[in-house]
């Protein structure tokens, strides 16, 4: 790999360290003397930001109407910062569960897959792309149903005609237009996901995983993904499918990827109502109540028509008396 390739290795770094900086925590917060919790994503604004912390509030607004991303509750600013109030998913991430695991079964993969495919397929209906799909970024809910989270790097308005450009997301996730800095469209989510399904499948990526950059970087743009022996035929090909390096023939964007013999067994209509059983319901932790202390501060950026409130979140509210 050349000078040039080294830094744009860099640039794609200082991208995703500048957005941590912008989104200090995300934390667990409860209503005092009742079993309920929230999460709240906190973000500092900046007199630059605006325009991307609306774009997040827009795009949560939009995944209201989808089962399986995760949803608004309210949005709210202080004097510094924004906060986003979402639903709190209690059965971790596929990441935690792929640790604790090593790989899942072929079914689980199957069921999860699926989940994540009607997820993006509404993101993309509505002309968003996520930019950041990985384990870590999907959540399973109290009933083991998968939700996508995180939409600090997506981007929406993008369609066949307009598409976007920029290093964003997780490395070992990006697709090879993405790190060749060429323009993009959601392709590179049906690239990410092709990586997902090969950890949920082998629990590792089929391409370079270690810590030399360079390698990864050489991997995901030239070589051909690689798979144990033993991975089954049908999620092999899948997977191949999902990653063609050539966007333009990738299954997700050329052709059904639902009817792909994968997903034979899915009822997709029963999936996408929520009536497929789950492979299994996550334990319910036993939470502790976090209470924030929001800290003073001086600089004031306010950010024009922000402030949400769901209707039902609203008549929740109203009903429990806060």
């Amino acid at each position: 790999m050349g000078r040039k390739q080294g830094k744009e290795i860099s640039r794609t770094q200082n991208i995703v360290t500048w957005y941590e900086k912008q989104v200090l925590q995300v934390v667990l917060a409860s209503v005092p003397g009742r079993n309920i919790q929230m999460a709240i994503k906190m973000i500092t604004k900046k007199e630059d930001n605006e325009n991307i912390i609306m774009r997040e509030r827009r795009m949560l607004l939009a995944a209201r109407d989808c089962p399986f991303l995760c949803h608004l509750y309210a949005a709210h600013q202080s004097l510094s910062r924004a906060y986003f109030i979402t639903e709190y998913l209690p059965g971790g991430s596929l990441d935690d569960l792929i640790r604790m695991c090593g790989c899942l079964n072929i079914g689980n993969v199957r069921f999860y897959t699926a989940e994540i495919v009607c997820g993006l397929q509404f993101l993309h209906g509505q002309n968003i792309v996520h930019r950041d799909i990985k384990p870590e970024n999907i959540m399973l809910d109290a009933d083991g149903h998968i939700r996508i989270i995180d939409l600090g790097f997506a981007i929406d308005g993008v369609t066949a005609s307009n598409t976007i450009s920029g290093v964003t997301g997780t490395f070992p996730y990006m697709a090879p237009e993405v790190l060749h800095r060429q323009q993009y469209g959601a392709a590179v989510d049906w690239w990410s996901l092709g990586i997902v399904v090969s950890r949920m499948a082998t629990g590792c990526s089929p391409f370079y995983y270690g810590p030399v950059k360079k390698m990864a970087y050489k991997s995901i743009t030239t070589e051909k993904p690689k798979f144990p022996s033993w991975l089954d035929a049908e999620v092999k090909h899948l997977i191949k499918k999902l990653l063609r390096k050539d966007p333009q023939k990738r299954l997700g964007v050329c052709g059904n990827i639902r009817a792909h013999p994968f997903f034979n067994t899915i009822g997709w209509e029963d999936l996408e109502r929520r009536r497929a059983r789950p492979p299994f319901i996550p334990f319910r932790p036993v939470l502790e109540n976090h209470h924030l202390q929001w800290p003073e501060q001086q600089v004031h950026h306010p950010v024009a028509e922000f402030t949400y409130m769901s209707p039902s979140w609203a008549r929740w509210m109203k009903r429990s008396g806060l």
